[in-house]
């Protein structure tokens, strides 16, 4: 909270010092500083090695160099000095905007900056782009020619470009879900659960035949809102979606109290992890490969990690997927974990004070093309695969690492397979455990996809307001679903939480969602 507060204030300041430049930043758009439109055929590498700055949207310092980045600029002509990242909504990032240095290009969620991705070009921050695609950025103008759903996406209502996407492929969006020891399943005479009355049978005999401490861990962003997690079961989960075209706010149906009953009472038979509140990722995998917990909920990586690690000494282990639980036997969940082909993350804005706008573009644009998108899937030909029959054909450098590497831990060296601007194709990358390529086909299996909120975009006094309402309301559901699942209030007190939410602003979020929703169909 007090990062967002900060944020706020920051920008409120700066929109006040931004006000009168509006005019000169929009008009850079057309004409952009350093250079000119032009009508020859342009071709890779760019002349002159332009160099430009970036920042992507994961906290940290200045990343490790690697192979692609060196192929990248090889191949565009463009360096690239990488200066790390910051989340929309970390310090780091208002503090950046204060400052007025600002990078070339930014990588990052321009749906949540506050007032929404049209306030940022508003406020001088990031350049609109449409006449800049048609200017220097013709792959991705051909892209979304042949693509319309994705164009209808990846723009406002009013038809602004404000960043070049990083859009999934169809088979991309689900990479989540329930992971659990099949071996200890086996070993108990059990099967994978299906229904929470299985799960609570399962975990049961977790913590009493094989003394896990911990027989299910998680971190809290899995409770319900980042996935369906167990909530899925009782037909609900966190943050806004659709129920029958009309736009709701999970955290207020009476079933989410009834899915912090049942999370109550897991917790309080020692069923859930007891640090959950507090614990990360590195926790996590260090509870799941030490045999103190035998379930969690997280991404398709972590079963080729997990399986990896534990069965280099003990060769039973077997980490598997587990499908997100049902109300009944042979019924599917209402929700589990699938994003919409642009969700909004990783998605490239150009800085509206950057001296070589059309470097920018052509370095982003380039992913955009058939060469770049062969290198963003398969990476290097001749290091990373070879052409047979007119297909790659993955090298043993990826599939029979001489280092003990996966294949996924190659490729992010060699290639951009996701979290790039850029339109992800499916790289059928062999996985070393035949548990991981099995898990999406496990986790795909919800009603999820009817209820799924495309990625609308409130206007900018829409948004403002909206982010006044739900900084708050978002912190008081955290609040109040820790407290309950903890035991440290009862769950009948969830009741006059809700009744905050509506004390709060709830339903009038709730109709700007709705507004939002009814535009963004009519695109």
């Amino acid at each position: 909270m007090k990062k967002l507060i900060i944020f706020m204030t920051g920008l409120a300041l700066l929109t006040a010092g931004c006000s009168g430049s509006n005019d000169s930043n929009n008009e850079s758009a057309s004409n952009p500083s350093g250079s000119s439109a032009s009508t020859e055929e342009f071709s890779y590498p760019m002349p002159g090695s332009p160099e430009l700055t970036f920042m992507n949207e994961t906290l940290g310092g200045t990343p490790e160099r690697l192979p692609i980045d060196d192929e990248y600029e090889k191949r565009t002509g463009i360096k690239i000095k990488n200066l790390g990242g910051a989340p929309m909504t970390d310090q780091k990032f208002s503090l950046m905007l204060a400052s007025g240095e600002l990078p070339d290009i930014f990588l990052n969620t321009w749906l949540q900056y506050p007032g929404g991705p049209e306030k940022a070009v508003e406020q001088g921050y990031i350049l609109k782009l449409n006449d800049l695609i048609d200017q220097y950025a013709p792959n991705l103008k051909r892209t979304l020619q042949e693509n319309p759903e994705i164009d209808k996406m990846i723009k406002t209502d009013d038809g602004t470009y404000y960043a070049f996407p990083f859009i999934r492929s169809e088979a991309g969006r689900v990479y989540g879900g329930p992971i659990i020891r099949k071996d200890w399943l086996d070993e108990l005479n059990l099967k994978i659960p299906e229904t929470m009355d299985e799960w609570h049978t399962v975990l049961t005999a977790f913590k009493e035949k094989k003394n896990a401490g911990a027989p299910v861990t998680f971190r809290t962003m899995f409770l319900g809102e980042r996935t369906g997690g167990f909530a899925g079961a009782f037909g609900v989960m966190g943050n806004f979606y659709v129920n029958n075209g009309k736009v709701v706010y999970g955290y207020m149906e009476p079933d989410y109290k009834e899915y912090l009953r049942t999370m109550a009472q897991w917790y309080k038979e020692g069923l859930i992890d007891k640090d959950f509140a507090s614990i990360d990722a590195p926790t996590v995998d260090k509870k799941m490969t030490s045999g103190d917990s035998g379930a969690t909920i997280g991404w398709q990586f972590y079963i080729e990690k997990y399986n990896a690690a534990v069965q280099e000494t003990d060769p039973k282990a077997d980490f598997v997927a587990a499908p997100y639980p049902a109300a009944a036997k042979g019924q599917l969940p209402e929700f589990g974990q699938l994003d919409n082909a642009y969700a909004g993350t990783s998605s490239a804005a150009i800085s509206a004070t950057t001296k070589n706008v059309e470097a920018a573009m052509r370095w982003l644009d380039y992913a955009y093309s058939e060469e770049g998108r062969m290198l963003n899937t398969f990476g290097l030909e001749g290091v990373t695969y070879n052409m047979k029959d007119g297909k790659p054909v993955y090298t043993d450098l990826v599939v029979n690492n001489p280092e003990g590497l996966g294949s996924d831990q190659v490729m992010m060296k060699y290639a951009h397979g996701t979290n790039f601007p850029m339109i992800q194709q499916d790289n059928n990358l062999p996985a070393k455990y035949k548990q991981t390529a099995e898990a999406l086909d496990v986790w795909r299996k919800t009603n999820h996809e009817k209820h799924l909120l495309p990625p609308v975009t409130p206007t900018a006094e829409e948004a403002d307001e909206m982010s006044s309402i739900m900084n708050d309301i978002n912190a008081l559901v955290k609040e109040a679903e820790l407290k309950i699942i903890l035991g440290t209030e009862p769950v009948d007190n969830y009741d006059r939480y809700v009744q905050q939410m509506k004390d709060m602003g709830i339903e009038r979020a709730l109709e700007i969602q709705q507004a939002a929703y009814e535009r963004y169909l009519k695109r």
